[in-house]
C-alpha cells in the first residue's frame, strides 16, 4: 500500500516479534509486539531489560518496521506498541498514522510520561508509575499497576481511587527475581498478597493481571 503519511525519522526497535498478550483484558490475543529502546524511567524492577541495552537497540524507518511486522507474522493485524516508554519517542505520532494507515489495531502500554498520547491509537494501557494529569488517565481504557511486595501509602490509596473512579482496573504482582525449575520467573508471593487485597478490598472492581505469556515460554 502506497502512504500518504510522511515518517521521515528512523525509530529505536529493540524487538519485534508475534506472540501471545498475556496480561489483562487482551489475554490470550494473539499479536504483534514493537518494542521501543529507551524509558525515562528507572524502575529497578523492570522486567524487560533489553530496552536498557544499547547493543540491542536498531533504528529501523517506518517502512523497515512495516516489513518486518509483515515477516514475523503477514496474517495479524494487532499490534502493541510497548517499550521502553513509547511517549518518549520522537515522531510517535508520524509512527501510529502510519501504521493505522496499513490497516492495524493498535494498542500501546504507557506508562504515561516522556510526551503526548498520539490520536489514533485503538487501545491504551495506562501502567501509571508517577503522579500524572487527570488528561491521561481520561484517555486509558484499562489502567494496569505492578504492585510490589511493600507498595507505598500513594499507590495504594491511588488504585482503589481509581477503581472507583475509572472501573477498568488491574493490579500485576511483581516478580521476585528468581526462577524456577522452567527457567520463568517467579511471583513474589508477598506482591501477590498485596493484590488480592486490593481485589477483596474493592469488592470486584479490580481484577488480577499475570504475566500469562511467560508461563508457556513466550516471549
Amino acid at each position: 500500500m502506497t502512504s500518504q503519511v510522511d515518517v521521515p525519522q528512523s525509530y529505536p526497535i529493540c524487538d519485534l516479534f508475534a506472540s501471545i498478550q498475556g496480561e489483562a483484558t487482551w489475554a490470550g490475543r494473539a499479536m504483534l509486539f514493537l518494542r521501543f529502546s529507551g524509558c525515562p524511567l528507572s524502575c529497578p524492577w523492570c522486567d524487560e531489560p533489553r530496552h536498557k541495552d544499547p547493543n540491542a537497540v536498531r533504528s529501523l524507518t517506518a517502512h523497515a518496521i512495516l516489513a518486518e511486522l509483515r515477516q514475523a507474522e503477514p496474517t495479524l493485524s494487532a499490534l502493541l506498541l510497548t517499550g521502553g516508554e513509547p511517549l518518549a519517542i520522537p515522531g510517535l505520532a508520524q509512527l501510529v498514522a502510519f501504521l493505522k494507515e496499513q490497516g492495524y489495531w493498535l494498542a500501546m502500554e504507557t506508562s504515561g510520561v516522556g510526551g503526548t498520547i498520539p490520536p489514533g491509537l485503538d487501545w491504551i494501557t495506562l501502567s501509571p508509575k508517577t503522579p500524572l494529569p487527570e488528561s491521561v488517565f481520561a484517555r486509558a481504557n484499562e489502567l494496569k499497576y505492578v504492585v510490589g511486595a511493600t507498595p507505598t501509602a500513594r499507590q495504594s490509596a491511588e488504585i482503589q481511587q481509581r477503581a472507583r473512579s475509572h472501573g477498568t482496573v488491574w493490579v500485576q504482582p511483581q516478580a521476585d527475581g528468581t526462577l524456577n525449575a522452567a527457567g520463568q520467573e517467579q511471583i513474589n508471593p508477598l506482591a501477590l498478597q498485596q493484590c488480592l487485597y486490593h481485589i477483596k478490598q474493592s469488592a470486584g472492581q479490580i481484577r488480577l493481571s499475570l504475566q500469562t505469556h511467560k508461563w508457556v515460554g513466550l516471549p
